[in-house]
């Protein structure tokens, strides 16, 4: 008789906030870290994981992603935490902007502003490459991946086959800061995507 395979859990977290008094667009700036009220949102969505059989904790190698990372390992104290690249925030040349520029229907992607800035192909691409390779080294367990709002959203648009534009992507869930974007799998396939505004203890499944 055959067995079952296994579903995998992958938990996207969003990054909680951060301190940032001059109201910039942080981007892969080094040195933000998180608020007082990002600590306990981060402390909040640690609770809300803390029941789950987190077998690894991996994070985005920038410091407001690895605290939050360090925050919910109080809460998974068997989880190691790893660093990875393919987690890190989109590159872009509005990097040190205002974040005043963030008018209704600003997109980072288009019109495209530099030719180094990173397309959502290129996001999705790499998220897509972490979620492989996580099913592939954890299957049949459940992994938290501390990412970035835009990373996280591009990946839901694309796994819900949707074109990778700055319209479809408004039309899915922007993750919230410190909130969980569960993605569940079995045997390479996508069964659920769901969301969770963990800091919130609210839950909305699409």
């Amino acid at each position: 008789m055959t067995s079952t395979p296994s579903s995998t859990v992958i938990m996207f977290v969003r990054h909680a906030e951060v301190y940032n008094p001059k109201d910039i667009l942080y981007g892969r700036l080094p040195g933000f870290r998180l608020s007082e009220n990002g600590r306990r949102q981060a402390h909040r969505t640690g609770r809300f994981i803390s029941g789950r059989p987190v077998s690894v904790i991996y994070t985005s190698p920038l410091a407001r992603a690895r605290e939050t990372a360090e925050i919910l390992s109080g809460y998974q104290p068997s989880a190691p935490v790893q660093i990875s690249r393919r987690l890190i925030e989109v590159r872009t040349s509005y990097q040190g902007s205002p974040n005043s520029i963030l008018k209704p229907g600003f997109s980072f992607f288009e019109p495209v502003r530099d030719p180094n800035d990173e397309t959502m192909q290129g996001i999705f691409d790499r998220l897509s490459s972490f979620l492989q390779a996580a099913i592939q080294k954890h299957g049949g367990s459940t992994v938290v991946a501390v990412s970035h709002a835009d990373p996280i959203s591009v990946l839901w648009t694309g796994l819900e086959q949707r074109q990778l534009t700055p319209a479809c992507m408004r039309e899915t869930v922007y993750p919230a800061r410190s909130s969980v974007t569960q993605v569940v799998t079995r045997s390479g396939k996508v069964l659920s995507l769901t969301y969770f505004n963990a800091a919130e203890v609210e839950e909305t499944k699409l």
